[in-house]
């Protein structure tokens, strides 16, 4: 039996007052990994508060989540004084956790702009080797704020990062080779994101209209008026039986288009950004899932989706033909809405072809909190990262 090592997580993001879903795909990845070995992970973000400086620490079994804060401030020099100020008490925890625990056995940068500058002096002073996570989906053309784009010094040192981790890992294959093709011809290992499948599962009672869902955070690249024309074409084109549900919404613009469309609250509804419990309510209420997006790095809804026993309609781009086959869903080759309309309409008509069991039993054994965490320890445990 392995025995369970010590790891120092250093994290860019994480759910913490001021953005509850700020990076939970990490802190998820965080719960897998703590079934297998003992996780602390740090977390440094400003925010306001009344002192200088303020630390939540949270427990639970394998894992421990330092969420430090500090006071947020305005003026001119105010970003500077945030940069040094996040990184001196990155430093101090750091430190501390040194001293208390003593060296870690593995240290796990997640995401390496900021925190790669952590475990860069980590490796310097005190020679603690580490491996680098990445989950930001800036290494493509798909995006006009890629990484082509960013300020060479934030380049550089995202470049320098990965030049100096042990190895890297990437959420999909997708991701892994923008960055190789970016900044590093590193080999690296995909480790997906995962899902809580304790919420996330087959059920078979379905709204009594055959239900579409879209969960996003709405962003211009997740195309959402594109989806809302197609669904009307779908329904001036005779499927008037179908409806539309879609989470997430945090402004007026796509109601509004939807009501323009002569849609809102009668075949297309918003929910709005709803709780995971509730989320998972939805899909397992709905028939299939729609998404539309410029690019995806792996898309945690999907494979959610895909664990309630949903075929997804996609477009065929990013990390989303790791997910979708012709097994558990539909890809759309182009960004054409006549495309989209087609497609939906062959998930409506053919519905009874994907066999959602099947679908969610697959996707459930693949993204669970288990197989997740098998595939880190694994990678914890390899001789290579501790030479």
């Amino acid at each position: 039996m392995n025995k369970r090592k010590n790891i120092l997580w250093l994290a860019s993001w994480y759910p913490n007052n001021n953005d509850a879903f700020d990076g939970d795909f990490i802190q998820r990845q965080a719960r897998a990994a703590s079934l297998y070995n003992d996780i602390h992970v740090i977390y440094v973000t400003d925010t306001e508060i009344k002192t200088s400086r303020e630390e939540i620490i949270n427990s639970s079994t394998g894992l421990t989540e330092q969420i430090i804060y500090f006071k947020k401030k305005t003026g001119l020099l105010s970003r500077l004084q945030k940069q040094l100020r996040w990184r001196q008490l990155f430093y101090t925890a750091t430190e501390d956790y040194i001293t208390k625990y003593g060296k870690p056995d593995v240290v796990h940068v997640h995401i390496p702009w900021k925190t790669g500058l952590i475990a860069l002096r980590l490796k310097n002073k005190y020679g603690l080797d580490f491996i680098v996570s990445e989950h930001w989906g800036i290494y493509n053309n798909s995006i006009k704020d890629n990484f082509a784009s960013k300020p060479a010094v934030i380049k550089g040192i995202i470049k320098k990062v990965f030049s100096e981790a042990k190895h890297f890992i990437s959420v999909s294959k997708y991701l892994a080779e923008g960055i190789r093709k970016e900044v590093t011809e590193k080999e690296y290992t995909v480790i997906e994101n995962v899902v809580d499948t304790s919420l996330f599962y087959y059920k078979e009672q379905k709204y009594s209209r055959f239900s579409f869902i879209h969960v996003s955070n709405m962003a211009p690249l997740k195309n959402i008026s594109k989806i809302l024309k197609a669904f009307s074409h779908l329904i001036t084109s005779g499927a008037d039986d179908v409806q539309l549900v879609l989470v997430g919404n945090r402004n007026h613009q796509y109601k509004q288009e939807a009501e323009e469309l002569g849609l809102l609250n009668k075949s297309v509804f918003f929910r709005g950004e709803i709780s995971y419990v509730d989320v998972a309510k939805e899909m397992q209420l709905s028939h299939a899932m729609i998404l539309f997006s410029e690019t995806e790095t792996f898309s945690c809804v999907t494979a959610e989706a895909l664990c309630c026993g949903l075929p997804v309609v996609a477009r065929k781009t990013g990390a989303l033909p790791e997910l979708i086959n012709e097994t558990n869903g539909i890809l759309v080759d182009s960004a054409n809405e006549n495309d989209l309309v087609a497609a939906l309409l062959q998930m409506k008509n053919n519905y009874q072809l994907f066999d959602q069991k099947m679908i969610s039993e697959k996707a459930r054994k693949e993204f669970d909190y288990a197989t997740i965490g098998q595939k880190l320890q694994a990678l914890y445990s390899n001789p290579v990262f501790h030479s």
